[in-house]
């Protein structure tokens, strides 16, 4: 079995956290909340979202976000008396603008980048390719832990079911450019024997089609395209190799963020299975929007109600030297009864539900619970809110359970 960290001690010591979890479960706000906490802490930081639901931008109270990295003022903060003493800075990745800086810094000389950044082909490409989005995504990190400006970089990723291709696709794109279509392409001019021959016919054959079927010119694109790919592989799959390195490098942790909903809990398995099959530990688990906050304490977790009844409640607040409480007061009491009743079933499910997680993934130790808050995080104070559930000296799990 893996032991969780605490979360608070991956936000001071490590150099990458990267953020997976199923959509909808407020990843996004907790990749930014981590961001600003590492940045209380003393250190520089930057989250960087490859999602493209845009919701970073609007957490850190700033008016647009793109791949250009922005420092996120803190100075409302600091007019409050909440010291930040390190720097927070954030990016949305670009795919369209990523891939043009990507190809600038893989081309062996200007002459083939110039060329690449030319084709009309790649023009039409670069910003809509479905698979290049993870690795192009997966470079833009690479290139911002080479430069080493920030002492954390905390990556936010998108949903579930796309998740697991950042961790893919840079063997992925290695493996594409080695076989398959892009040496049909270029004619097999590498391969050698009988499968070189065999490749290389074929390839004539389909080449005359194609160029009878979308025309001449619009293939001598295509072809130069390809070529020029295959020219910079080398560079491809080095990069990937390092990419690849990160990941799994002792100063990397990947943490889940999901809900206790049980549909997000299943996705949440599964993805955590995934990583975890491609010899990737999960650092840290965070619920967030987990619980109901019953209480003045939003720490504490009620999972049990009183015996008291709605007589002896109205009993207790209403002195009975005054006249009799109006008959509305017990319907009242009995209505919000019955809703906190509800809530705290909730959260007691909530707490089966997450542990159902863990036990599924083999993880021990205390995860990260969050409780409901009332409408969307939309700025700094908002995200600081939330920093107080990510531990330092928030009490345990077991002391936050309490019955009310």
């Amino acid at each position: 079995m893996t032991g969780l960290v605490p979360l608070e001690t991956l936000l001071r010591k490590q150099k990458l956290l990267v953020c997976v979890g199923p959509g909808g479960v407020g990843k996004t706000t907790m990749a930014a909340a981590m961001g600003l906490r590492a940045a209380a802490m003393g250190r520089r930081v930057l989250v960087l979202t490859i999602d493209p639901a845009k919701r970073l931008a609007d957490a850190l109270g700033l008016d647009g976000l793109d791949d250009r990295i922005q420092e996120v003022t803190t100075e409302a903060l600091r007019a409050r008396g909440i010291k930040v003493p390190g720097a927070l800075h954030a990016a949305m990745f670009d795919n369209a603008v990523s891939m043009d800086s990507l190809m600038g810094r893989v081309a062996p000389n200007p002459e083939t980048r110039d060329r690449i950044l030319a084709n009309r082909v790649y023009r039409a490409m670069a910003g809509s390719l479905a698979r290049s989005h993870a690795y192009l995504a997966m470079e833009r990190l690479y290139e911002v832990m080479q430069a080493e400006q920030y002492d954390l970089v905390i990556l936010d990723t998108p949903p579930a079911r796309n998740a697991l291709d950042i961790l893919d696709a840079p063997g992925r794109l290695a493996s594409f450019l080695e076989e398959g279509v892009v040496k049909w392409f270029v004619r097999g001019r590498e391969a050698k024997g009988l499968r070189g021959r065999l490749l290389q016919t074929g390839g004539v054959a389909a080449t005359k089609l194609f160029g009878v079927v979308a025309g001449k010119e619009f293939l001598a694109e295509v072809m130069a395209f390809f070529e020029v790919f295959y020219e910079m592989r080398h560079g491809f799959r080095e990069r990937a190799t390092a990419i690849q390195k990160i990941m799994v490098e002792t100063g990397s942790s990947f943490v889940l963020v999901s809900s206790t909903d049980t549909t997000h809990i299943e996705d949440a398995r599964a993805l955590g299975a995934s990583v975890c099959d491609r010899g990737i530990d999960l650092a840290s688990v965070v619920f967030n929007r987990s619980y109901e906050r019953l209480t003045g304490d939003p720490l504490e977790i009620v999972t049990h109600m009183d015996e008291r009844d709605v007589p002896t409640t109205v009993d207790s607040l209403w002195p009975s030297s005054v006249e009799a409480p109006p008959p509305q007061l017990g319907a009242l009491l009995a209505t919000l009864a019955d809703h906190r009743e509800r809530a705290v079933a909730a959260n007691a499910q909530a707490l089966i539900t997450s542990r159902s997680l863990l036990a599924a993934l083999s993880l021990q130790g205390e995860p990260t619970y969050v409780g409901r808050v009332q409408g969307e995080v939309s700025d700094l104070f908002g995200l600081y809110d939330l920093i107080r559930y990510f531990g330092g000296e928030s009490p345990s799990l077991e002391r936050r359970i309490s019955t009310h």
